[in-house]
């Protein structure tokens, strides 16, 4: 079984597999919107927040609040 990687480039998040070297892509699929949604989707169940660091400052990602899609007015496609 291959494995894979996850990582994020200019133009959004990737997953596939890397070659040998493990430096550069052997194959990848453009998976943004899945992994997006799938972040969402563990903050909303568990009512939780992720906390991570990224070039040494510290963030945290929240369930900020339900939104009806009546009210929505950005939809990210």
């Amino acid at each position: 079984m291959a494995d894979y990687h996850v990582g994020c480039g200019l133009f959004g998040i990737y997953a596939g597999t890397l070659k040998k070297s493990g430096e550069e892509w052997k194959n990848k699929s453009d998976v943004t919107k899945e992994a997006l949604d799938a972040v969402a989707g563990y903050l909303v169940m568990h009512e939780k927040e992720m906390r991570f660091t990224y070039k040494d400052k510290r963030y945290a990602l929240r369930c900020v609040e339900i939104e009806d899609e009546e009210d929505e007015q950005t939809k990210f496609e």
